[in-house]
């Protein structure tokens, strides 16, 4: 089969990491790979994606007792909106869970002010890139969707040095898996609406 191919069938999102550390030069490679990705170049030709490299354990940790506490303030709201599923909700009231899954790499990716109405894709296409460039070489990935709070808390991007108008997009964790992906689930679905010859 085709590399590329096979590495997009046996990408898995990964929530059981080695404690093994992913050396710096990965890391960088896998941000290279991602500002690879197609973006909208207007108004200037600026790559409109930014990156956060987070390896320290301890704040890995505390951003995810932070975001935890972020989701549950949000699920006290009245607006039936912000409601979450039960099983999320229970999750996250768990002390052991850690919404990063002990990954030791956490990348938030931000999108510049100035970015075009497409910064949303933009920075989705630059993670599927990284996340099928890290499975490429054999490393686990996960896209947290959990992490986003994280985004709109003043502390958490003080405490980054996120400069001021950049918006958080996607958190990404990375790591060596516990348990490897070998074959590729079956995705038999005709997820086709219509053929057009």
């Amino acid at each position: 089969m085709n590399a590329v191919f096979e590495n997009i069938f046996l990408r898995r999102s990964v929530r059981d990491y080695k404690p093994n550390d992913v050396p710096d030069d990965i890391i960088r490679e896998l941000i290279k790979a991602g500002t690879y990705a197609p973006y909208a170049p207007y108004p200037t030709r600026d790559q409109p994606r930014r990156f956060v490299v987070i390896k320290n354990r301890e704040m890995i940790d505390r951003l995810s007792e932070r975001a935890k506490k972020l989701w549950l303030d949000m699920s006290t709201s009245s607006d039936p909106e912000i409601k979450r599923p039960e099983n999320v909700m229970k999750a996250l009231k768990m002390p052991e869970f850690n919404i990063f899954y002990n990954a030791p790499v956490l990348i938030l990716m931000f999108a510049m002010p100035h970015a075009y109405t497409s910064h949303e894709y933009d920075c989705a296409a630059a993670a599927e890139n990284m996340l099928i460039a890290a499975r490429s070489l054999g490393i686990g990935s996960c896209w947290i969707g959990l992490g986003m709070p994280l985004g709109s808390d003043q502390n958490t991007l003080t405490e980054l040095d996120v400069p001021e108008g950049y918006r958080l997009m996607v958190p990404l964790i990375f790591g060596y898996p516990v348990k490897d992906v070998e074959t590729p689930p079956p995705r038999d679905e005709d997820v086709i609406f219509k053929w057009m010859p």
